[in-house]
């Protein structure tokens, strides 16, 4: 009967060697397992969404046609020489107001996202519609740009 346990005491204790053995060499079990994201070197955290109204770009025609207005408007005011300094002003003046009228009604927005990538370093990227990326999301470069990972 003592052999028999013998034997089987022998039997357990192989077990849980070959167990221990597959544990370590699995990295389980003794904390040293690799984290997946020190392993990728273009993934990261969001750490910022931002939203900025941006003035679009004016042309020739805002320009022209704001410096038409404002020069017909000048010409209304006062009469001999007044007339044509307030004719040039006006032309100025509404050019300028022409230009910032067509900056304004060519206005759209832009969302920069920051991420800082698990290496340290940090990059800003530009969106011209809305990312679908909030603060804390795991993302990974693609190209030029980032996805959610």
């Amino acid at each position: 009967m003592m052999m028999k346990w013998n034997v089987a005491l022998a039997l357990v204790l192989a077990i849980g060697s070959v167990m221990g053995t597959a544990q370590a060499s699995s990295g389980q079990g003794r904390g040293d397992r690799h984290d997946a994201r020190s392993v990728c070197r273009d993934c990261g955290k969001v750490t910022a969404v931002r939203s900025a109204r941006q003035n679009g770009k004016s042309n020739a025609l805002g320009v022209v046609g704001g410096g038409a207005v404002g020069g017909l408007l000048g010409n209304q005011v006062g009469s001999g020489s007044g007339r044509t300094v307030a004719t040039v002003a006006g032309a100025i003046g509404g050019a300028y107001a022409g230009k910032k009228i067509q900056e304004r009604a060519n206005a759209r927005t832009v969302w920069t996202v920051d991420v800082q990538y698990d290496n340290g370093k940090r990059r800003s990227f530009k969106f011209n519609d809305q990312p679908g990326l909030q603060r804390g999301d795991r993302v990974r470069n693609a190209g030029n740009s980032i996805r959610r990972s």
